[in-house]
C-alpha cells in the first residue's frame, strides 16, 4: 500500500495567503465621489488609529472602510447569545446555522455602520446629488464589510486563523505606519511599555492552572495526570480586541441620538467627548476591557455547567466536594483570573492614554500598546494551529 501526504499545512497557508491577497486589493478600491481634498495625511488621532486597527483604511474611504468590525461584533453577539442557552440548545444548533445567524448580524451591524459612517464623509458636488452619492457609498460598504465576512468564514474552512490573518494585516499596517509617522522611538516610556507588554501577553497565552480531576472512568498509571486546565487570561486578548470594536456601539449610538435631536445639549456634550481624547472616552473603553474580560470569562467558560457536568459524570476536583462547593471553586478561580487579567490590560492602556492626554505622547501612539497586545497574541495563535497542522501532516495515511 502507498504512503500518501496529507499536505494540509501547506494547502492551508497557501489560501491564507490568498485570502489576504484578495483583501489588500480590495482595500485599495475608492469609494465613488468621495472628495479628495477632504482628507488630511496629518489627521492620525487616538479615535483615527482605533478605526484603522479594525478596519486597515487610513482614511476610511474605500470599499473595506468597515473592516473586521461588523463580523467581530456579530461574533460577540453571537456568542453572547449561546452562552445563555443550556448545552443541550446549545448542541441542537449547526454550525451552518450558528454561522447563518453571524452572517445576518454582521450584514445588520454593517447597515447601521455602514449609515453613520456615510454622513461624516466629504463628497464630491460635481458628481450628482449627495443623497445619490451617499447611498452609492453605504452599499459599497455594506458590500465590503460581507465580502470580509465571507473571506473570514472561508478561511476558517480552508486556512489558518479564520479572522486572525486580516486583523493581522490591520495591525502591522497601523503599527509601521503610526510608528513610522510619529516617530515612536523617541519616546522611551513607551518602548519599555511595549516591552512589558510583550513579555506579559506572551507568559499569559501560554500559562495555565491545572485543577487535578480524578475521573471514575480511568483506572490506570495516568489517572492522575487528568486535569481541569484554565489560562491565566482567561479570553486572552479578547477584551482588549473587542473593546475597541465594541466602544464604537456607545460611539455611534450617541452620535445618532445627538443627530435626531440636535437641541439636547447633554447628548451634544456626550457626543463631543466620548471620543478617546477626552477622559470620558478614555474612561469608556478602560472600563470596557475590565467588563468583557470578566463577562466573557464568565459566559465562555461557564464554571456552573463545567461543576454540573463533572457532577454528571462522576467526576471531581480532588480534595472537594461535587456540586456547589465545585461550583464555587471554579466560578472563584474564573472571576479572579478574568478580573486580575482585565485590569493588567486596562492598566497598560491607562498607562499610554493617560500620557496622550498630558501630552508626553501624540495621540496617535496611544493605541500603540493595544495593537502589540493583539499582535503576539495572534501570532502565538497562529504558531500553536501552525503546529497542530504541522504534527497532523506528520502521519502517514494509507490507500
Amino acid at each position: 500500500m502507498e504512503k500518501q501526504k496529507t499536505h494540509e499545512l501547506r494547502n492551508r497557508i497557501l489560501f491564507t495567503i490568498q485570502v489576504a491577497a484578495v483583501y489588500l486589493l480590495c482595500r485599495s478600491i475608492v469609494l465613488y465621489g468621495i472628495d479628495p481634498d477632504s482628507l488630511n495625511p496629518g489627521a492620525a488621532d487616538v479615535q483615527a488609529l482605533l478605526s484603522m486597527m479594525v478596519s486597515g483604511d487610513r482614511y476610511r474611504v474605500t470599499v473595506m472602510a468597515l473592516g473586521i468590525m461588523p463580523y467581530i461584533n456579530a461574533s460577540l453577539l453571537v456568542q453572547i447569545i449561546f452562552a445563555f442557552r443550556s448545552s443541550a440548545s446549545r448542541a441542537k444548533i449547526s454550525k451552518m446555522e450558528s454561522d447563518r445567524w453571524m452572517r445576518t448580524a454582521a450584514i445588520l451591524f454593517s447597515i447601521v455602520m455602514a449609515i453613520m459612517r456615510s454622513y461624516e464623509l466629504t463628497y464630491r458636488s460635481d458628481l450628482g446629488p449627495i443623497w445619490a452619492l451617499r447611498l452609492i457609498v453605504t452599499l459599497e460598504m455594506i458590500a465590503g464589510a460581507a465580502g470580509i465576512s465571507y473571506l473570514c468564514f472561508e478561511n476558517e474552512k480552508h486556512g489558518i486563523g479564520a479572522s486572525m490573518p486580516i486583523i493581522l494585516i490591520n495591525i502591522v499596517t497601523s503599527l509601521v505606519q503610526n510608528m513610522n509617522a510619529n516617530h515612536f522611538f523617541e519616546f522611551r516610556q513607551m518602548i519599555w511599555l511595549c516591552v512589558i507588554v510583550i513579555i506579559g501577553t506572551v507568559l499569559m497565552e501560554n500559562s495555565i492552572i491545572r485543577i487535578p480531576l480524578q475521573r471514575v472512568s480511568i483506572h490506570n498509571v495516568h489517572a492522575d495526570q487528568n486535569y481541569l486546565a484554565y489560562k491565566r487570561a482567561p479570553m486572552g486578548i479578547m477584551p482588549v480586541m473587542f473593546a475597541a470594536s465594541a466602544f464604537f456601539v456607545p460611539y455611534y449610538f450617541v452620535k445618532m441620538l445627538a443627530y435626531f435631536f440636535p437641541e439636547n445639549a447633554s447628548l451634544a456634550s456626550a457626543s463631543e467627548n466620548l471620543v478617546l481624547t477626552k477622559p470620558l472616552g478614555v474612561g469608556v473603553y478602560l472600563i470596557l476591557i475590565v467588563v468583557l474580560s470578566v463577562v466573557f470569562s464568565m459566559l465562555m467558560l461557564n464554571p456552573k455547567e463545567t461543576a454540573h457536568q463533572l457532577q454528571r459524570n462522576g467526576d471531581s476536583i480532588i480534595g472537594l466536594a461535587a456540586g456547589k462547593k465545585t461550583k464555587r471553586y471554579l466560578t472563584g478561580i474564573v472571576l479572579k483570573w478574568s478580573f486580575l487579567s482585565g485590569f493588567l490590560q486596562m492598566l497598560c492602556m491607562a498607562v499610554s492614554m493617560g500620557l496622550s492626554l498630558r501630552g508626553q505622547i501624540p495621540a496617535a501612539l496611544a493605541m500603540v500598546p493595544s495593537s502589540v497586545m493583539i499582535l503576539v497574541s495572534i501570532v502565538c495563535s497562529f504558531v500553536q494551529e501552525i503546529g497542530t497542522y504541522y504534527r497532523y501532516d506528520a502521519y502517514r495515511f494509507f490507500l
